[in-house]
């Protein structure tokens, strides 16, 4: 009887589905309603209402800015869930099996990586600093640190990582942008405008436009950070395999 209701309930699911899908307007239409409103708005006016030639970044920041806001808090939610289950390490001293392997980590490797490093992380500001006007941004250079910082513990180890990259340091650095996010936005508000709209009536267009686009740098370098943190912070996470009280097989 149970088989018979979830079938029947994912039958009649799945139909609801594909009549919502078939409402949907085709797909290229230059009448949707999106190219028709929204598109051109963003195109014509992103600019100057944004404060950003990318237009990528300045619908990200302002003009769905609250949907930013709520990714940034889901990526806090889903390391805190990872954590929940995995462990933050704080309890016992961690270890990762990966350091007990007989085959030693290779200079060259790690002289590659010490040199490669630096130059990641370089690129990776170079692509925040400069995502409010060309392709790029917080997200994707916070992926670029996190990537960097995966090849320096895959070069020497989850210890050394673990020792450069300290829990306490990284538990702040991951609510960078929810910080930035609240300090932006309160700014605003005190300015005598809305939260997160990254300018303050009370002063000249001239001071306005510097204030907006030091806000959206400061957005940028936030989650960029977050992201570069998380990603570092789940990957320790997944590294640490069993907690010990053994001193002298811990990190």
């Amino acid at each position: 009887m149970k088989k018979a209701l979830a079938a029947a309930f994912v039958c009649a699911l799945a139909v609801l589905l594909v009549y919502v899908v078939a409402l949907l307007p085709p797909m290229g239409d230059p009448d949707n309603p999106t190219n028709g409103h929204v598109v051109p708005r963003y195109l014509e006016h992103g600019k100057q209402e944004a404060g950003t030639a990318n237009i990528v970044t300045g619908v990200i920041l302002n003009y769905r800015g609250y949907d930013t806001m709520g990714e940034v808090a889901i990526f806090t939610a889903a390391l805190a869930g990872i954590f929940a289950v995995l462990g933050t390490g704080r309890r016992k001293i961690g270890r990762a099996f990966i350091d007990e392997s007989r085959v030693r980590f290779s200079f060259v490797s790690g002289t590659a990586v010490v040199l490669v490093l630096p130059l990641i992380i370089l690129f990776s500001i170079y692509v925040i600093l400069y995502g409010k006007d060309l392709p790029g941004g917080g997200f994707q250079g916070g992926a670029a640190i996190g990537a960097g910082l995966m090849l320096f513990t895959a070069a020497f180890g989850f210890c050394v990582a673990q020792e450069r990259i300290p829990h306490h340091v990284r538990i702040i650095l991951e609510g960078a942008a929810i910080g930035a996010f609240f300090l932006v936005g309160t700014v605003g508000v005190l300015g005598g405008g809305n939260f997160l709209t990254y300018v303050l009536p009370a002063f000249s267009s001239e001071v306005q436009a510097t204030f907006r686009a030091g806000m959206l740098v400061l957005l940028e370098f936030a989650i960029g950070i977050m992201v570069g943190m998380v990603s570092t912070s789940i990957l320790f996470a997944l590294l640490r395999e069993e907690e010990t009280d053994d001193l002298e097989h811990a990190c």
